[in-house]
């Protein structure tokens, strides 16, 4: 197994769990985005602020980056945090 920090390795675990890694809330409970254009996945953004991409295919969550916001049309002010 590839050592990986603590912090690192909690953080995936919550996420493989559908946890934020942040609050520990659950996915299920968060508010979710379906972009247009883009039947694949779904954003999904945590009470705390923390947004994941919902991955339909791989069933899976991963962080998303301002970049992917960007592309998917979810709109962030200049340092990131998304704007209502």
């Amino acid at each position: 197994m590839i050592w990986l920090p603590l912090k690192d390795r909690m953080q995936s675990e919550l996420i493989k769990r559908g946890h934020c890694v942040g609050c520990t809330k659950s996915f299920s409970e968060a508010n979710r985005h379906s972009p247009e254009d883009y039947s694949e996945i779904e954003i999904v953004e945590c009470e705390c602020r923390r947004i994941y991409i919902y991955e339909k295919k791989l069933n899976s969550y991963k962080r998303a980056t301002i970049d992917e916001l960007t592309r998917y049309g979810f709109s962030t002010d200049p340092d990131g945090i998304p704007v209502d």
